[in-house]
């Protein structure tokens, strides 16, 4: 059995939390529900839905956490979440920006992994950049048979000898962040509708692999190191958005 506080003071120091800056969300413990635990529970968002799958753990870490600007009240959705968690005496730990950029156990890291590709400079806020020696068709192949099914921008040239990952959203500025770093591809989870034009115009291919598929892979390399760490079980449960 371990301590919550030990748990979540290694988390901290493990993705280095304090030093990301983080404009979006709270990183770190979000509820506290529960002192010991032996049971982890691992996923992309916080949501009731989460929770309820996962009751049989006392901690629960996300990439999503409940906690963004502008939330101030805690009612409707809100309630109902923080309530089951507190029912059911479960804590909550989120990790976003911090899991996105590190540089080993972080969604674009593990991303790269997974293709068997070499991490390069860091691009953009969180991402990573890599070389390679394939076609553009051979890439997309890749992608799909090891990270999910990606929409596919055909903008640029058919070989591709640079890649620019960056998980979750991208914005139309990556674009040019891509193109100045000598990428011919970016790889994404989604995308607004502006950039479909900024990539053509720029000739950036793009792969949108979706938000939620390409950022399950920075929660679920935490699980070997917390097993191995505390001498937890733990649990990754899947509720795939379709975005």
């Amino acid at each position: 059995m371990a301590k919550l506080a030990e748990i979540v003071a290694y988390l901290d120091r493990r993705l280095d939390s304090r030093n990301v800056p983080e404009p979006y969300g709270t990183n770190g413990l979000q509820v506290e529900a529960s002192q010991e635990v032996t049971r982890v529970g691992l996923a992309v968002d916080a949501c009731l839905q989460t929770f309820e799958e996962l009751k049989d753990c006392q901690l629960i870490v996300v990439h999503h956490g409940l906690f963004w600007p502008k939330i101030s009240r805690v009612t409707g959705v809100m309630a109902q979440s923080i309530g089951q968690l507190f029912r059911q005496g479960t804590s909550l730990y989120a990790s976003h920006l911090p899991l996105d950029v590190h540089a080993e156990l972080g969604n674009n890291a593990q991303i790269l992994q997974q293709l068997g590709f070499s991490r390069g400079d860091l691009f953009a806020p969180v991402g990573y950049l890599a070389d390679v020696d394939l076609s553009l068709a051979d890439l997309h192949g890749l992608v799909e048979s090891r990270i999910g099914p990606a929409r596919l921008l055909d903008f640029g040239p058919s070989r591709v000898t640079r890649v620019a990952v960056s998980s979750g959203q991208a914005s139309v500025g990556m674009v040019d962040q891509a193109v100045s770093a000598g990428a011919q591809v970016m790889i994404t989870g989604e995308a607004g509708h502006p950039i479909y034009h900024a990539a053509l115009q720029a000739g950036l291919s793009i792969m949108l692999a979706g938000h939620y598929q390409t950022e399950i892979w920075g929660v679920k390399a935490l699980m070997p190191e917390l097993e191995k760490e505390f001498q937890v079980q733990t649990r990754f449960v899947d509720i795939p958005t379709g975005f």
